[in-house]
């Protein structure tokens, strides 16, 4: 494993996944600033989702014909700079525009970057993964703190700081393009002289239910990602800042247990951890909904982020071993699915949170877990030569 390169990219996915982060965090000072409702906040969401689903498989699998490591740097700026540009925006049509340039961003990124943590990560592709992920996840974390302090000390127009973030990341990339063209070049080429044609073929039918498997989990990651914040304010009475701090919490104990549940898989297999995992989420999320207390429920977010968190890599090296010829397209599908698909759903669960509440819309997401597990236990193992 190339630890270094690892944390080159992964440094990248932080400058563009802390858009991500921030976005659910900024959403409640917009709904103040401009009055929008539940719904028009969650179309924001989809507003970033949409595009990323519909054209991230499509940026995978050009990287699958032919090397694009630029993705990464002009993915980064588009990221940060679509969402840097809404602290300057009035209309809601407007800001919606570059929220969803935002997420083309973020689809540009993702899959070379996966593929390319891929080949680095050696033998230890669950353990490498999770490193990669640890970027992301870590642009989740910074995300909602740096949006809510930007934002409460300059006003809106503290987005700023995310185009400057990722002006600075997508400055230390332009240096090591070269640098990770090489790499994917001579890791394509010792890859493909010690692949077996067994290695380097595709399971489309194993691939597409585990795709379902990733919208269940995507559906849930999403809703949590969106209505945390604003549970604990219209719900438990709290303010913005401690809304974030609870989305915070969540996204912190998904890091850790994103790392154990690499290094699990690599010990274990992917295919138990993914499973293990979704069988703990049904119960945790149905309970969710039903919590009164603002303690219990912070505590209840300690499992509900592990059960999330936790299978991620296996769930994305598990889809490159599935389409081992198309691993760029694989990382597109896993990797976007797993931040679009559930944004395509939130409006409808801003929709019953607006007509029923919130606690309603975390309830009614316990059928997206129901069917992640039964989507998981109709997989198949992988082959020997395979795992």
């Amino acid at each position: 494993m190339d630890k270094k390169k690892i944390v080159i990219v992964s440094m990248g996915h932080l400058a563009c996944d802390i858009n991500s982060g921030a976005l659910p965090a900024i959403l409640p000072f917009l709904i103040t600033e401009y009055g929008f409702g539940y719904k028009a906040a969650a179309g924001l969401m989809f507003a970033y989702s949409f595009l990323s689903s519909v054209i991230q498989p499509v940026f995978g699998y050009i990287s699958d014909k032919m090397s694009r490591p630029w993705f990464m740097l002009v993915g980064v700026l588009l990221a940060g700079g679509g969402l840097a540009s809404i602290g300057f925006l009035h209309g809601y049509w407007s800001i919606f525009f570059m929220v969803a340039l935002s997420g083309i961003g973020a689809a540009l990124f993702h899959p070379e970057g996966a593929r390319f943590a891929n080949k680095v990560s050696g033998q230890s592709k669950g353990t490498g993964m999770s490193l990669f992920s640890i970027g992301g996840n870590g642009g989740f974390v910074l995300g909602p703190l740096v949006a809510v302090f930007a934002v409460q000390h300059f006003g809106m127009t503290g987005t700023t700081i995310f185009g400057f973030i990722s002006l600075v990341v997508s400055g230390i990339l332009f240096y090591q393009i070269a640098h990770f063209a090489r790499a994917r070049i001579t890791s394509v080429q010792d890859g493909a002289s010690g692949e077996t044609p067994a290695e380097e073929s595709n399971d489309w039918k194993e691939f597409s239910k585990l795709t379902l498997a990733i919208i269940s989990r995507s559906v849930l990651f999403m809703g949590m990602n969106t209505f945390i914040p604003l549970y604990w304010i219209n719900v438990f009475g709290q303010s913005k800042a401690v809304g974030a701090s609870a989305l915070t919490v969540f996204c912190t104990v998904g890091i850790i247990s994103n790392i154990i549940g690499g290094m699990l898989s690599d010990r274990f297999g992917y295919l138990r951890v993914i499973r293990g995992s979704f069988i703990l989420l049904v119960p945790c999320i149905a309970l969710f909904g039903f919590v009164q207390s603002p303690v219990l429920a912070m505590l209840l977010l300690l499992p509900l982020a592990f059960t999330l968190y936790a299978p991620f890599s296996s769930i994305v090296v598990l889809g490159q071993k599935y389409l081992a010829k198309n691993i760029g397209f694989a990382s597109g599908v896993t990797l976007g699915l797993a931040t679009s698909m559930g944004g395509m759903v939130a409006p409808l669960l801003g929709w019953i949170a607006d007509h029923y509440g919130l606690p309603a819309a975390f309830q009614s997401m316990t059928l997206a877990a129901v069917l992640g597990v039964t989507a998981v236990h109709l997989l198949r193992s992988l082959p020997a030569s395979r795992a």
